[in-house]
């Protein structure tokens, strides 16, 4: 990892040195865009990045993404699975510096990051700014819970004593009518181009027609109800001090599901609305619903049923339309799960309590102390924190500017060229602690993972983190365990780690019973069971537990499992994922055993809820191997493989065999049509190798990918 941090090296001075007018102290770069914001700001961005010398590639992932990217580009239409071998091969070939997202939580940012890091390369995140208006956030790595910006005060004051004064005051306005426009027109691309793209993988919750619907719906009803809220909200903020506040966030926003401790915002509503009733307080609470609410909830009736519940309708109240300036100002606090809204109300002196994970958690400036706490004297921030807070974060996360409107393009792209040739400000990157002492989740779920060795040990341990998962991996080659275990945790997982070879039985029960008091531990997954001699291989190339360490393991895991009544135990074939070898038509002895272990495991189990799977690889691809001489057809992509386990054990199935038939059966039909070609080839005339030569490409030479 050492070229990684290399590049995060450098020296604060020349960071707020004058702007360059050269690609960079380390000439010309590769940058890699993937998904970016709805406008056309990184199809200018990329523009002004070509003009200064840079190679500038990127890849679509849906016609949406294409109808804002007119540049040459590359198109991905595969399967979420194949994702990272994809992506992978696109760093390597374009040799990549620089990959840049908008978004660093969608499933296919994830994956790019990880094969990214893993070659040294930097990962550049930028979405909507911390601070509003006028703001984008650019950092490395990620944004919130993985952002490096130090949640230490004594840190924040040292930043922002070396960094310039920011002007604060805005200077950009975007009409609603063009986000709109880019919105519709981005997500009728997505939904309208799938034939072109038919496995994408979309990253929200709701459907964005059933949003346009909701969106339109309810504002349909505004004019009803507008003069009305706006009358309560105007008697609310003539008596200050008199309310808290609850700006509530968008009801898809990935935020809520990446950065807290919720898993939608309804559930956030009833532990606030739980909380104040707890506390007794005589102020009234106020739920706003965010402005661009799509009105797929109707929250309103929502929260009058939970304060109903609680016994506080009286002093509860839920009003539409936006959070007005003035109501926030005169507010007795403000309570948030992570928006933006709550630096602004820091930025106005007023008492916020967080309850996800937020750049702005700050002691001193936020309520530490737990939330029932928080209505009966809520801490104002501390001003002059206050002050140095917002001079480090715009210093060094932020980028003035916006993603609409040409004029505020024209200044973020600027912003943003300065800081990728200068490169970003120099914030450390963040540490394993640092990453555990930011949980999303409360753990709720443990899964352990024994074989982390080699790609598909790695890929099931990603495959199953996630917030609110705790994960025990287990392996016997410290560097590869290091390396998932650093994926999981930046996936939400909170993450123990044993190097061992896995034949220590007694160690291991330790470690598979510290996990089930963490989190209650509901899947098993055992690797590379089997015997490498056997197979023709040296043992030492990596773990492989045998029968014995596997029994031991399953008798502990299994305990716990069979007193809640779930659970699922998933034992992997050491050939499953591998090119089949000469003598493999027949399976075995190995795979017999493991095959009657998993079965005597099934009879004990299955009364207790408890499932048993055993993945082996497909027979079918092993004796279409044979025949045809090309032992690669049993090959299965690690992550395909994870998503093909996981979906088996969901289904509680019994044997699982990788690759399926379907897919051996289109491997072997590609391959047959292939020979069939080079045959007829081969029978045909020579061709004039002058006639054959093509016109060289117009787009060659210039810095933009077009495969």
């Amino acid at each position: 990892m050492d070229r990684y941090e290399a590049y995060a090296e450098m020296n604060a001075a020349r960071h707020n040195a004058a702007p360059v007018d050269h690609p960079g102290p380390e000439g010309p770069r590769s940058f890699l865009f993937l998904q970016g914001p709805i406008s056309t700001f990184f199809d200018r961005l990329g523009r002004a990045l070509i003009a200064r010398g840079h190679d500038v590639h990127r890849v679509n992932l849906h016609l949406g993404d294409q109808l804002l990217w007119r540049l040459p580009a590359t198109h991905f239409r595969g399967r979420i699975e194949d994702w990272r071998g994809f992506v992978g091969a696109q760093l390597d070939r374009h040799k990549i510096t620089d990959l840049v997202l908008h978004g660093d939580r969608r499933p296919y940012h994830l994956v790019a990051a990880e094969e990214a890091r893993a070659r040294g390369i930097a990962v550049i995140a930028t979405d909507l700014g911390y601070v509003r208006p006028d703001w984008i956030t650019l950092e490395y790595d990620g944004m919130t819970t993985y952002s490096r910006f130090p949640r230490d005060p004594a840190a924040i004051r040292a930043l922002a004593a070396a960094l310039p004064e920011p002007e604060l005051a805005p200077r950009f306005q975007t009409p609603f009518w063009m986000i709109a426009a880019f919105d519709v027109a981005y997500n009728l691309g997505l939904v309208l181009g799938r034939p072109l793209y038919p496995r994408y993988r979309y990253h929200s919750t709701v459907h964005p027609f059933a949003e346009y619907a909701g969106w339109l719906w309810s504002r349909a009803k505004k004019p009803f109800t507008a003069a009305a809220t706006a009358r309560r909200k105007i008697r609310l903020q003539s008596d200050p001090g008199s309310y808290f506040l609850v700006p509530l966030q968008i009801a898809t926003d990935f935020q809520i599901r990446a950065h807290s401790p919720f898993g939608d915002v309804r559930e956030a509503v009833r532990e606030i609305i739980a909380s104040f009733a707890r506390s007794g307080s005589q102020r009234t609470l106020v739920l706003i619903v965010h402005p661009l609410d799509n009105g797929l909830i109707g929250w309103k009736r929502l929260i009058a049923g939970l304060a109903r519940e609680f016994g506080v309708a009286e002093r509860v109240l839920g009003l539409q339309g936006g959070t007005p300036s003035e109501l926030l100002r005169n507010a007795a606090g403000i309570v948030t799960i992570n928006s933006t809204v709550g630096v602004t109300a820091l930025h106005h002196g007023v008492p916020v309590k967080v309850l996800g994970n937020a750049v702005f958690d700050v002691a001193g400036l936020t309520c530490q102390a737990p939330l029932d706490a928080f209505w009966h004297d809520p801490p104002r921030p501390d001003p002059e924190l206050m002050a140095a807070f917002l001079r480090a974060l715009i210093g060094t996360t932020q980028v003035k500017g916006g993603y609409y409107e040409a004029g505020s393009q024209a200044c973020a792209i600027a912003g943003f060229i300065d800081r990728f040739e200068r490169r970003l400000y120099p914030l450390p990157p963040l540490t394993d602690r640092d990453l555990a002492a930011r949980p999303p989740r409360a753990p709720s779920r443990g899964v352990a993972v024994i074989g982390v060795s080699d790609g598909l040990g790695a890929a099931l341990a990603r495959a199953h983190a996630a917030p609110g998962v705790t994960l025990l991996l287990v392996g016997g080659v410290a560097g590869a365990l290091a390396r998932a275990a650093e994926d999981c945790r930046r996936r939400g997982s909170g993450v123990a780690t044993f190097c061992s070879s896995a034949t220590d039985g007694a160690s291991l029960a330790l470690h598979l019973a510290a996990l089930d008091r963490v989190a209650p531990l509901d899947r098993l997954v055992v690797l590379g069971i089997g015997s490498a001699e056997m197979d023709g291989r040296p043992a030492e190339i990596e773990i492989e537990p045998d029968i014995g360490a596997v029994i031991s393991a399953v008798a502990v895991a299994a305990e716990p499992m069979r007193r809640r009544g779930r659970g699922d135990i998933v034992l992997v074939d050491n050939l499953v994922g591998r090119p089949a070898t000469a003598d493999s038509g027949a399976t075995p002895l190995s795979a017999k055993a493991l095959l009657g272990h998993g079965d005597t495991l099934r009879r004990q189990l299955a009364a207790d809820g408890v499932s048993v799977a055993v993945v082996l690889p497909g027979a079918l691809a092993i004796r279409a191997a044979a025949w045809l001489g090309q032992p690669r057809l049993a090959i299965v992509e690690a992550d395909r493989i994870a998503a093909m386990i996981g979906r088996a054990a969901r289904r509680r199935g019994d044997v699982i065999g990788t690759p399926g038939a379907a897919l051996v059966v289109g491997r072997v039909l590609r391959l047959l049509r292939s020979r069939a070609l080079a045959t007829i080839r081969s029978l045909l005339p020579a061709a004039d190798p002058v006639a054959a030569a093509r016109d060289e490409d117009p787009l060659v030479g210039k810095s933009a990918s077009g495969d």
